[in-house]
């Protein structure tokens, strides 16, 4: 799921989209933000990436017509399950004026340790590559699902969000104390450190830089889905 952060802003904020058509009250009335976002998904079949007009009546009159359509309210389902529950930045003190991390778009880049595969996700280097320094946390409230090693995430956490989204934080140097499976954090808790682990068995660090590995999934019908946290993250990051 590709998603351009303008629409993206436009949900955490709640506000109108950035342009004049769709800025009236009477518009912000008949729909939220995400019947506007589910509807440009739609319009632009998954590709909003570019930024693009639509008229206010054009949208009203879309909205009318798919309020009892199931894929828009399936897809306005999982937009809601992954995007409403997110409030924090998951590296603590980053900003963008201070910045801690860089990160691009690699989501579906070719992959090739553990046989050929895309990477679902974002990595986000830390710009000193120093490992066992900077904190990441929770951008959710939720329940710990996964912890421990895996041989490509290494040390990772995995934090089931309130409404169903999985977030998974993987390359950790350590954990936080007396962190475990079932336990409750809330958005903004500290999770561990960001570090280099991974590639290998228990204990493996150093075979890259030092980076946080986020992914973000949701339940669908047709089995779990990766949504790609690129454009997410640039929309928080201010």
């Amino acid at each position: 799921m590709n998603i351009s952060n303008e629409l993206l802003e436009q949900v955490f904020r709640q506000e109108s989209i950035a342009n004049e058509d769709l800025a009236h009250s009477n518009f912000k009335k008949k729909c939220d933000s995400y019947d506007v976002l589910t509807t440009y998904i739609l319009i632009y079949d998954f590709n909003t990436l570019e930024k693009k007009k639509i008229k206010e009546s054009n949208i009203n009159l879309l909205l009318e017509s798919l309020t009892y359509d199931l894929k828009f309210n399936e897809l306005r389902k999982y937009y809601y399950i992954f995007l409403h529950d997110i409030k924090s930045f998951p590296i603590g003190d980053h900003s963008r004026k201070d910045p801690i991390v860089s990160y691009e778009n690699t989501w579906n880049a070719h992959r090739s340790y553990g046989g050929d595969r895309k990477h679902e996700g974002t990595d986000l280097m830390v710009c000193d590559n120093t490992s066992g320094k900077y904190k990441v946390v929770s951008m959710t409230d939720g329940i710990v699902e996964k912890k421990g090693w895996l041989e490509q995430g290494g040390y990772r956490i995995g934090i089931r969000s309130k409404n169903g989204a999985y977030f998974y934080y993987a390359h950790l140097e350590s954990y936080a104390d007396e962190l475990e499976v079932g336990d409750f954090v809330g958005a903004g808790d500290f999770l561990g450190y960001v570090g280099d682990s991974g590639y290998g068995p228990e204990g493996t660090r150093g075979k890259f830089d030092v980076h946080l590995h986020l992914g973000i999934y949701i339940e669908s019908k047709i089995g779990e889905v990766s949504v790609n946290p690129y454009f997410l993250l640039k929309s928080m990051d201010y």
